[in-house]
């Protein structure tokens, strides 16, 4: 990998998990953080409070408990920089260190119908703002609802809370109405943090055509992912990188290659019995026939592999500029454009 391109994951899920805060595990004896920064991980969306990562309620307090552990963390480890503004990315890869971007996965349980904690959200440092997770709740319908009823009131009056404190709103997991009526209202430029391409695989967390073009003609950007049943080609049987790279090829032909970055919704503190028993008993229509150690499309599984990304994007035909763009550079735009300088 060129030493010049910087890795911007749009959902890297947890770089410590909540409740127990620890850090994901070892691989082979060679901690987490070690092998991201040894991969080339400049940046990633990390997931704040319990939706997405953990079980338990999701409320504001369990939101501020996760909070409080990466702040310690930071204390902690200086290999670590919290990243508040666009220039904190540059500054991560100089210095050789992970930027953590706070983000969230579903928002309206942290509110619970008060959207002035927006704000004060912000002043801790959140930064990424996902509306809907896979139901409907206060804001709007998530991807699983079978009537996408399209984004609340309450919705708007959130979007204009998260464009008005300067956060990047995130439509991941939102229904196809819900997150076309989003793009269209939110003032700044929003995003899809990790998804892929319905029309190359029908699966309810992918997103459909005239999402994606919306989406474009707002200057965003949608992080594909390495979750193995958003690119399945063939039924139940593991897509590769490859087959990966083709949701990413496919946004930029049609699109341009501006719109498209990386969302790997890497998890590698994953339980094997919250994933038995919670998630996939939650959720089949997402999983499928996939397991723990199987979920991620072969040749992309974890925080090593990062570096064959370039190559597998040089096999397509992508430019090294092209290459940056997708890597990192696309998300950066946008956070300059939201999060600004200052």
């Amino acid at each position: 990998m060129q030493e010049s391109h910087s890795i911007i994951d749009g959902m890297g899920s947890a770089a410590l998990l909540p409740a127990a805060q620890v850090p994901p595990p070892a691989y082979n004896g060679v901690p987490w953080l070690d092998r991201a920064l040894a991969a080339g991980l400049t940046a990633m969306n990390v997931t704040m409070g319990i939706r997405g990562v953990a079980q338990g309620a999701d409320d504001f307090r369990a939101y501020l408990h996760s909070v409080h552990g990466y702040l310690s963390y930071f204390e902690l480890e200086p290999r670590l920089l919290h990243v508040l503004r666009a220039s904190d990315i540059t500054r991560a890869k100089a210095e050789g260190r992970l930027g953590i971007i706070f983000g969230c996965q579903g928002l309206a349980s942290k509110l619970d119908g008060d959207p002035s904690l927006i704000l004060i959200m912000a002043r801790l440092g959140q930064r990424i703002m996902q509306l809907a997770y896979n139901e409907r709740d206060a804001l709007g319908c998530g991807c699983l609802e079978p009537e996408d009823s399209g984004l609340t009131e309450f919705g708007r009056v959130c979007i204009r809370e998260i464009d008005d404190a300067r956060m990047v709103v995130d439509l991941a997991h939102a229904g196809p109405r819900t997150a076309r009526e989003a793009i269209e209202f939110a003032r700044r430029t929003p995003v899809i943090t990790h998804a892929n391409v319905r029309a190359l695989r029908q699966h309810p967390r992918n997103v459909p055509d005239e999402v994606l073009a919306a989406l474009a003609a707002r200057g965003g950007v949608i992080g594909i992912t390495a979750y193995a049943p958003f690119s399945e080609k063939v039924p139940k049987r593991r897509p590769t990188l490859d087959d990966m790279i083709d949701h990413i090829a496919y946004v930029a032909d049609r699109w341009g290659v501006d719109h498209v970055g990386l969302g790997s919704d890497f998890f590698e503190g994953e339980s094997w019995v919250r994933f038995e028993r919670f998630f996939r008993r939650r959720y089949p229509a997402i999983v499928g026939d996939y397991d723990i150690n199987t979920v991620y499309v072969e040749g992309f599984e974890r925080a090593n592999d990062y570096p064959a990304l370039p190559a597998a994007l040089r096999r397509r035909g992508f430019g090294e500029a092209d290459i940056a763009k997708v890597l990192g550079g696309n998300f950066v735009r946008v956070f300059n454009e939201v999060w600004g300088e200052g």
